[in-house]
């Protein structure tokens, strides 16, 4: 599917700022544009018209709620109305089955870059300032979140992938994948990852049925007129009457943000409660799935980066403490699941700390940040050496290959959050080891 036209610069500007004052023309000429590749994206990914339907118009109404402190032009309107949809389809992304249960095992961040690149059409360059990182870090989280798509794990880093993304994007206009990976040099498995990328292809239906563009664009449309109503009664007090608008009471952006904090305490009482249940399971539970199942819901409904990150980096920790009672018992598969969920954990931390901007970057940005390099920088020679001691020579060597393959995908993410290589002495007289700054 073709991106949308759009206007030149100077008439996306003007689009946008009529919209900021909600008017009809300008919000529907922007609802028009995006909405069937909005819902195509949101039914690729939940599999369900209603579920469809209803992520693509809470993403409308969460745009319109931000409307008023938003910057840019149509273009980048296009790319935030879309990550909304996906963020909220990350929230609520039910098991599956096949791709989709895949795609359900994702970080929030993989989840998102993936459904962005892949299913909405968007590409890395238009994608680095929403998502807040470099198009070629971008380009490298992309082919890990496909390897694990594919069921098998392994870091992008240290290839130039330019042309390789280029080649995603012709496979989502329908290019051929074995053939357009027949000219790539990198990375070494492009064709099965494009291949992954024409699957996620597959998922997509065809355009959204006339009677649900029509609700949805109602929806929106209604929901305007109450905004533009009262656009005009905050900023225009004496010239515009508009009968009944004395007496009514709407709703403020105060009272707009306590009723989402009450929501969200609610949510997150809840999550902890059900995550209470289970919280002794261990990985040979059958209660464990509830367990998670209740960390998970705790982690998509912490809204705050900061705090996220924070959040995984604890469970980070008990995955770690989990593997090494596995590999102790003797249960080496489950110490090396446990092990690759904790490595999961710190690259969607990595990438939460990143997603913060820099000017947002506090002392408690700082901390979190300096915790995370610190948890990371924690060597597995415990479990790898359990694991030796008690004969389990196949899931050491698993071990082994997941930690090695996160020390590669650790190198561009440290970078990207400020830490610089540090050269500390060695018994036998070399230099090695990472700081921070």
């Amino acid at each position: 599917m073709a991106q949308p036209a759009t206007a030149p610069e100077h008439l996306e500007r003007t689009v946008v700022a009529r919209a900021r004052r909600f008017e009809r023309e300008a919000v529907a000429e922007l609802c028009d544009r995006n909405l069937d590749r909005l819902y195509r994206m949101c039914e690729a990914l939940t599999g369900t018209a209603q579920a469809a339907e209803e992520i693509a118009e809470a993403a409308f109404m969460k745009a319109l709620d931000g409307l008023p402190d938003f910057e840019g032009e149509g273009r980048a309107f296009d790319v935030w109305l879309l990550r909304l949809a996906a963020s909220a389809a990350a929230r609520r992304r039910a098991p599956g089955v096949g791709l989709r249960a895949r795609m359900a095992r994702l970080s929030n961040f993989d989840y998102e870059l993936v459904a962005l690149r892949v299913l909405g059409e968007v590409d890395s360059d238009r994608l680095s300032p929403a998502l807040n990182a470099p198009p070629a870090n971008l380009r490298a989280w992309l082919v890990s979140g496909l390897r694990e798509l594919d069921d098998r794990s392994g870091s992008g880093w240290g290839y130039d992938l330019r042309a390789f993304d280029a080649a995603v994007g012709e496979v989502t206009a329908g290019a051929d994948p074995d053939r357009t990976a027949a000219t790539l040099s990198a990375p070494p498995d492009a064709e099965a990852l494009l291949r992954v990328v024409a699957q996620l292809r597959g998922l997509l239906g065809g355009p959204p049925p006339a009677e649900t563009v029509t609700r949805l664009r109602t929806r929106v449309l209604a929901a305007v007129a109450e905004r533009r109503v009262q656009w005009v009664h905050r900023h225009h007090h004496g010239v515009a009457t508009v009968p009944g608008v004395d007496r009514r009471r709407y709703p403020t952006r105060r009272g707009t943000a306590i009723a989402l904090t009450l929501a969200a305490v609610l949510a997150t009482v809840v999550g902890a409660s059900f995550a209470l249940l289970s919280s002794f399971a261990e990985p040979d539970s059958f209660l464990y799935p509830l367990k998670l199942t209740g960390e998970g819901i705790l982690v998509a409904m912490d809204i705050s980066p900061v705090s996220r990150a924070d959040l995984e980096i604890k469970l980070a920790r008990t995955r770690e403490r989990e593997a090494e009672d596995m590999a102790v018992h003797g249960k080496g598969q489950l110490a090396v699941e446990a092990l690759r969920a904790r490595y999961r954990l710190l690259l969607a931390a990595g990438r939460d700390l990143l997603s913060v901007p820099e000017a947002d970057r506090d002392s408690g940005w700082r901390s979190t940040r300096d915790e995370f390099f610190a948890e990371e920088d924690k060597a597995e020679t415990l479990i790898e050496r359990d694991l030796e001691s008690s004969g389990q020579r196949r899931a050491e060597d698993q071990a082994q290959a997941v930690v090695a393959d996160y020390e590669r995908n650790r190198r561009g993410l440290d970078a990207a959050l400020g830490r610089r290589p540090t050269r500390t002495p060695t018994p036998g007289g070399s230099t090695s080891g990472q700081g921070s700054t």
